[in-house]
């Protein structure tokens, strides 16, 4: 794993972490100059950057983030910003309770198990990757269904150097992540971000208000998975900055 780290460290600290089959730099870079404020850290996950290794474990990512936290700022962090399996990976870290996190923003997490179908949306997702890498294009109806109609900013966040395993690894412990119950313990902000047509985050952010029920529960109009953050990155980061200051 690795980190980029931007700003004066004396500042308020927000540390991010991307999206699955993306990078740090294509999800966040273009909010970076409205965060002149704040010392930025981006999450580089393992086998999403060609710094990184190959995936191997989620969960381990997750550690050491915690790591990178407890002996880089003291086990305090101002602020925890994931997107979709950043998001999720956010949730496993604040619900640890090892380090401090005195803000959540989670934009699009995937918190609702798959089950029986992890093991074919995994097959789908690898396939899907392995078309646009090719530069074959994915059926306009499947990318309405799973994306949010014209949407194509996961296709344009795609880290084209992400391989099957990696997908695989990120898919398992995404498709079948539990919501510890110690997460009932964080005493921060919890702000949930997502689109009107995303269905998997509407299901997730209700399954997590039974465990923090104070959650901000924000819904973007007529934006899909990745859509705001992609296409409207200024407004997402003034957006975010009003919740860092709130």
């Amino acid at each position: 794993m690795n980190f980029l780290c931007f700003g004066d460290k004396n500042n308020r600290s927000i540390l991010f972490i991307h999206g699955m089959a993306s990078t740090a730099m294509l999800c966040y870079e273009p909010i970076l100059k409205h965060l002149a404020d704040y010392y930025v850290i981006l999450a580089e996950v393992d086998g999403h950057s060609e710094r990184t290794d190959e995936l191997v474990s989620l969960k381990n990512n997750c550690d050491e983030i915690e790591n990178y936290i407890i002996n880089n700022l003291s086990g305090n962090l101002y602020c925890l910003s994931g997107f979709s399996m950043g998001a999720t990976m956010a949730v496993e870290i604040i619900g640890r309770g090892n380090v401090n996190v005195a803000k959540t923003h989670l934009d699009a997490a995937f918190l609702t198990k798959m089950g029986l179908l992890t093991k074919p949306y995994e097959y789908i997702f690898c396939k899907a990757i392995k078309r646009i890498q090719n530069g074959k294009a994915i059926p306009k109806f499947m990318m309405d269904a799973v994306m949010g109609k014209d949407n194509n900013s996961i296709i344009e966040m795609l880290y084209t150097g992400i391989t099957s395993n990696t997908i695989k690894n990120a898919c398992e412990f995404v498709y079948r992540y539990h919501i510890p119950e110690s997460i009932r313990n964080y005493k921060g902000v919890i702000l949930f971000w997502r689109g009107s047509n995303e269905q998997y985050p509407r299901k997730s952010v209700t399954l997590l208000k039974k465990y923090l029920p104070a959650i901000v529960d924000i819904e973007i109009e007529h934006m899909g998975h990745g859509q705001y953050l992609h296409e409207h990155s200024d407004e997402y980061a003034n957006k975010l900055i009003e919740y860092l200051q709130s």
